[in-house]
């Protein structure tokens, strides 16, 4: 539906028509987009076709006259946004990567009927309304949030002085309508708040072999799948990546909501990483007045910035989101050029698999409390109930952590990943 050419020329233009068997080759497999690549004297000449909208199972590269087959990782991201702005930076980032097939977007964290239009008008504003939605289990959630002694949102069913409404995009989406939206949303024709999408997410579990399942919220929706086959991660072998937890704070948000359904999902697979909190507190994109004296303050140089200044049309829609959320009573750090914590897109980033040399990643036999806390099982007496798992317990160093955020900017700001 689309050709980008970054240098015209006529040999590129011979060099894809001698190409069109392959082409027509690509048309055939279910999904697939092609992606055209020739080499012209010191450029390189790309172009771009999606053959048909929706999922994609493979990319086609094709180099000097040869077809070259790679498969795209299949991804089902579970998110709650609507309240904070490190879900549609996950979002984001996951959109920009060519790697990665989101095959399913699916809301959670309690009105998942309003959050699945919070999602469907940001996926929009991102070009990508062909991506299919699940709502996920609705249930009641407090009228209010309130900051906490660090800052971060916490339900609140009575107001009292500080509160914002709860979801804070409530007003941006409530007049979104899902019928524009390209994709299949699954789950939300019906009043009745038993009724979900989830069966979907069951369906592509069980067709798609190794998949990765990113958890940026809490696990009820994989405790309804888990309620109805016991073994179904497992048995697929799929990959789970979770934001939640915490192993120096007394206190974890995602974890905490529900202690019981985080240590079931935890030991439902034989493949689960789990990003804590405390990586997370150095990934904040921040403009020059946050520099230390010793750096460079030319406003070039700030993460900030880089993301601020892009032209995708995924950069447009993360801005105007930024601007919303202040604008409604949270996130006001878009005023002094500098972005909230994003805890999301860190597991984004390590669920794409680019740059381990920028984390450390170990294996942990531990124990979940019912305040989010990670206790290695060395550290509690109640061994018995520990569990295995994967945990990226802090950025390679310093300058690592700076190096990420400064990919995440670039990447946003081109609307492709600028590894």
């Amino acid at each position: 539906r689309s050709v980008r050419i970054v240098h015209q020329s006529t040999r590129v233009t011979i060099v894809q028509r001698s190409l069109k068997r392959d082409a027509n080759k690509a048309r055939s497999q279910p999904g697939c987009r092609v992606t055209f690549v020739a080499e012209v004297g010191s450029y390189r000449d790309e172009g771009y076709r999606g053959l048909r909208s929706g999922d994609t199972q493979s990319i086609i590269t094709i180099m000097n006259g040869t077809a070259k087959y790679s498969e795209k990782k299949a991804f089902i991201v579970d998110t709650d946004a609507g309240n904070f702005s490190d879900d549609f930076w996950a979002l984001a980032l996951q959109l920009c990567d060519p790697n990665i097939d989101i095959r399913l977007v699916v809301t959670s964290g309690f009105e998942t009927k309003l959050k699945t239009k919070v999602v469907a008008k940001f996926l929009t504003h991102c070009g990508r309304g062909d991506i299919p939605i699940a709502c996920g289990i609705h249930t009641h959630e407090c009228t209010y949030l309130l900051p906490d002694a660090d800052g971060l949102l916490q339900q609140q069913e009575c107001f009292v002085e500080g509160c914002v409404t709860n979801p804070v995009l409530r007003r941006w989406a409530q007049n979104y309508d899902l019928s524009f939206y390209r994709g299949e949303i699954f789950g939300v024709d019906s009043d009745d708040h038993h009724d979900h999408g989830l069966k979907q997410v069951e369906t592509l579990i069980n067709e798609n072999h190794g998949l990765t399942y990113v958890l940026q919220g809490s696990s009820e929706n994989i405790g309804y799948l888990l309620d109805g086959d016991a073994d179904i991660f497992r048995r697929n072998k799929v990959h789970i990546v979770c934001m939640g937890g915490t192993i120096e704070k007394e206190h974890e948000y995602n974890f905490s909501l529900d202690p019981v359904g985080t240590r079931r999902m935890l030991a439902a697979s034989d493949n689960v990483t789990v990003i804590p909190i405390e990586p997370s507190f150095l990934a904040r994109l921040h403009g020059v007045e946050h520099f230390d004296e010793s750096e460079d303050p030319d406003p070039k140089h700030s993460s900030y910035s880089l993301y601020l200044n892009g032209d995708s049309r995924i950069s447009m829609a993360m801005a105007q989101l930024q601007l919303a959320l202040a604008n409604y009573g949270t996130h006001k750090e878009v005023a002094d050029g500098r972005t909230d914590i994003m805890f999301d897109s860190v597991a984004a980033f390590v669920a794409s698999g680019r740059r381990k040399d920028l984390y450390i990643i170990k294996d942990m036999v531990a124990t979940i409390d019912d305040k989010g806390r990670i206790i290695p099982a060395q550290e509690t007496s109640n061994e018995e109930s520990a569990l295995s798992f994967s945990v990226m317990t802090e950025w390679a160093s310093a300058r690592a952590a700076d190096e990420f955020k400064f990919l995440l900017a670039r990447t946003i700001a081109a609307g492709s990943f600028a590894d």
